[in-house]
């Protein structure tokens, strides 16, 4: 135990110098925001620099998303990012629904929000995702020049490093009544199970990463695009319609580029 603290703190103090002289991360996801992109979310390898006078996202269709620290107005990790991104610009595409969160939750997508407000006032946000390697260097340079806490829910507390400030969320802001979700979990899903050949591709729901093969999903009832990736391989995609309370399997044979 001894040890690993140490190690951990080791890490820690090593960040912190770092950012100093500025953080580079090229291992990154733009996943959603204020940037009109052609870069899709599951494409890695846009570069996110971290330093005292300006964190700087390089996304890889050569726009440059450029925030001054003192402009970022929060943090956020894993679902919690998702929704405050999501509701400081109004984007919808960032609620993923209940049965899909409840995905994201099991497959530990590591997604960062950062909330910040432009030169006239107006509110912005990006919604990153870093990978297992880096995505808690990436939290600790982001405090370290912005000074703000990290908002994460209780659930995904255990995934921050300590050291980091975080502000812990029990339930969303302006979260519909615990009874509503509830009712609205009994009325909408469909059981759908998604498997591929080979096994392991990435899944989307409407365009939005879920995890890899095999997954189950709950899906509310109505039309769906289902999407399965796998590198060196054809896209597989299928429309279908999702009724209550019904089970389905889609397998997804790809074929070899």
């Amino acid at each position: 135990m001894d040890s690993f603290r140490k190690l951990l703190a080791l890490f820690l103090c090593s960040t912190f110098l770092a950012y100093g002289q500025g953080n580079t991360f090229t291992r990154v996801r733009y996943n959603g925001g204020s940037v009109s992109t052609t870069v899709k979310p599951d494409d890695w390898d846009n570069k996110l620099t971290v330093n005292p006078d300006s964190v700087i996202i390089a996304l890889k269709d050569g726009q440059t998303i450029s925030i001054p620290p003192k402009q970022v107005t929060s943090l956020s990790y894993g679902q919690e990012a998702h929704r405050r991104v999501g509701t400081a610009i109004g984007l919808a595409v960032l609620s993923l629904g209940v049965g899909a969160l409840f995905a994201l939750h099991k497959t530990k997508l590591h997604y960062i929000g950062i909330n910040y407000t432009d030169k006239d006032a107006k509110k912005q946000g990006v919604l990153l995702q870093g990978d297992k390697s880096n995505f808690r260097a990436i939290l600790v340079a982001l405090q370290g020049v912005t000074g703000a806490p990290v908002s994460v829910s209780e659930k995904e507390r255990s995934e921050i490093p300590a050291g980091i400030t975080t502000q812990a969320v029990k339930e969303p802001e302006n979260a519909p009544p615990a009874s509503t979700v509830q009712a609205a979990a009994q009325e909408a899903p469909e059981s759908l199970t998604v498997t591929s050949s080979p096994d392991g591709a990435e899944i989307y729901l409407d365009e939005a990463f879920i995890g890899n093969a095999p997954t189950t999903l709950k899906l509310s009832p109505g039309k769906h695009s289902i999407r399965v990736s796998l590198s060196g391989y054809k896209n597989w995609a299928k429309e279908i319609a999702a009724q209550s309370g019904t089970e389905a399997h889609i397998s997804a044979a790809l074929e070899k580029n």
